[in-house]
């Protein structure tokens, strides 16, 4: 059986100088694009019938240049568009963590272009000072890497930093959202709630599955104190 073809969620994401763990939640959500479902489907002819809950996805990797980006550890990626090219009314923008003092002016304005058009914004780590930089988050409640919530309240005291896993905002429009997270064990799990939120739920089980990710027991709430730095 045929099925109309569907217009493909267009994911930005930004990829200079970020820790490759922290973007792990792309994995997850790549997992229900058809060219995924259909190669599970050569070895498991049972997943066919997922086939029409199949989400396409574009991916644009955006960076100062088209030149090979760096990211942890020591590997280079090459990127499909720059910040003065990419489009700014994306489906999902996804920010991971650079270096928070080495931000590039030209990104900061992307940022601030692309969350004025830009339905779902998710940062993990040290993204979210990505995004508070930009200006995106003052006024509201966000999180980042725990051992970081101290010098971002004083970096960026705009913004109500607050102590859990992943939080979640209204965007600056209408209908638009910020997903903030911790570290990259905290952006997975919020990948995967946000997941749950807006398509098949058995398709998301079965990406966790797949992964060996637990869709079940995940919490915005750390279970144990910040272990101390002193």
């Amino acid at each position: 059986m045929s099925h109309p073809p569907r217009t493909p969620l267009r994911i930005g994401v930004l990829f200079e100088d970020v820790q490759t763990t922290d973007l792990a939640g792309l994995d997850i959500l790549g997992s229900l694009t058809p060219k995924i479902i259909d190669t599970m489907s050569s070895i498991l002819p049972s997943m066919l019938p997922l086939r029409p809950l199949a989400v396409p996805m574009s991916f644009l990797y955006i960076s100062s240049s088209l030149a090979l980006a760096p990211t942890t550890p020591a590997m280079q990626v090459q990127p499909t568009h720059t910040y003065a090219n990419a489009p700014r009314d994306l489906d999902i923008l996804f920010i991971g963590g650079p270096d928070p003092t080495n931000i590039s002016e030209e990104s900061l304005a992307f940022v601030r272009e692309a969350s004025k058009r830009t339905k779902v914004v998710m940062t993990t780590c040290t993204g979210a000072l990505w995004l508070a930089r930009a200006g995106v988050l003052d006024g509201k409640r966000a999180t980042t890497n725990r051992v970081m919530l101290g010098p971002a309240g004083a970096m960026m005291p705009r913004v109500e930093w607050v102590d859990r896993r992943w939080v979640v905002e209204e965007g600056l429009f209408e209908g638009a959202q910020l997903w903030t997270s911790g570290g990259a064990g905290c952006g997975i799990d919020m990948v995967i709630e946000y997941m749950l939120q807006n398509f098949d739920r058995k398709m998301v089980e079965l990406a966790c599955d797949g992964l060996a990710f637990e869709v079940e027991g995940r919490s915005q709430f750390y279970k144990k104190p910040l272990v101390s730095l002193a």
